[in-house]
């Protein structure tokens, strides 16, 4: 995957200087702490200069939600998450049917495990 995404920034950085006639200007990390996952290089077209950027932060900012438990989140003590118990805004929320893989309305551990 990160092979992919290099070559996709490769490919977007050609099409952009061929297409605009830009010449790299300057390509450096954006952090330390994100240098090995984000990038950006600057480019100088016709009408001044083009910053691109490319990569993901080494953290996700709702990587909490991955780590969840049945227990964490199951309200009635069912033993299993339904779609009710899920917060609004959780990782779980829009991905509930993908985890859900039997189709029945609601996650067990075994379910959630293979989410993690």
């Amino acid at each position: 995957m990160k092979n992919t995404a290099i070559l996709f920034a490769g490919m977007l950085l050609a099409s952009a200087a061929q297409a605009q006639q830009v010449q790299p200007v300057a390509s450096e990390p954006l952090s330390d702490i994100d240098a090995q996952h984000r990038q950006s290089t600057q480019l100088q077209g016709e009408n001044g200069p083009v910053t691109v950027r490319w990569g993901q932060s080494a953290t996700l900012p709702n990587a909490a939600d991955y780590r969840v438990s049945v227990s964490d989140l199951d309200n009635n003590g069912d033993g299993v998450i339904s779609t009710s118990e899920v917060p609004p805004g959780h990782a779980l929320a829009s991905e509930f049917k993908l985890v859900d893989v039997n189709h029945d309305g609601r996650i067990t551990a075994a379910e959630l495990a293979n989410w993690h």
